[in-house]
């Protein structure tokens, strides 16, 4: 019984050591394509895909994210034929999205971000919890808008609550210390 006990064991070892084969996988290829950088003609606008190096990149600042990951002087170049006066880019995530125009120089119009179920700083979260004891979070938007520049002029949480059958939505106003961090008033 200890042989065959024994000899199973050493088969499961051998097959799980065998199964974990190298696979060769195919060469990748990328090449530029300008009409990615074509506007759409119905709608005016360019969507631009986000790909984050990792979760929650875009959403710590969508803004700077954009200044630095997608270049205007090439998308107006690529379109330079058509004469708009404005180009509308959206840059778009599975949690909300960007939405920037810009003149025909380049320069930012005015921006506006949407963002839902992201995760509220700690302060935030604490200041939420304690001013309405018994409820839970349920819900969470983040909303940011920019008159003309890449400064944000406006910035807010919408934050849905819930106790038992009890709803109510508490809306909070975002400033940014000197050190760029968020702090949240209650309105």
């Amino acid at each position: 019984m200890k042989k065959l006990i024994l000899s199973l064991l050493c088969f499961t070892i051998v097959g799980m050591v065998y199964s974990q084969g190298i696979i060769k996988l195919d060469e990748l290829r990328m090449d530029f394509n300008p009409k990615s950088l074509e506007i759409d003609e119905t709608s005016n606008t360019l969507t631009f895909q986000v790909s984050e190096d990792y979760v929650g990149q875009f959403h710590a600042n969508p803004l700077k994210y954009a200044r630095e990951n997608f270049s205007i002087e090439d998308f107006i170049e690529a379109n330079q034929d058509k004469g708009y006066d404005k180009y509308t880019v959206s840059f778009i995530t599975n949690k909300g999205k960007l939405k920037v125009n810009y003149n025909r120089n380049g320069e930012v119009i005015s921006s506006n971000q949407r963002f839902v179920d992201v995760n509220l700083p700690n302060r935030t979260l604490v200041k939420i919890l304690r001013a309405n004891e018994g409820y839970s979070i349920v819900g969470t938007k983040h909303l940011a808008f920019t008159k003309s520049g890449w400064t944000i002029d406006k910035e807010y949480y919408k934050v849905k609550l819930e106790n038992g059958k009890n709803k109510k939505n508490v809306k909070m106003n975002v400033t940014r210390d000197a050190t760029g961090y968020a702090v949240a008033t209650l309105e």
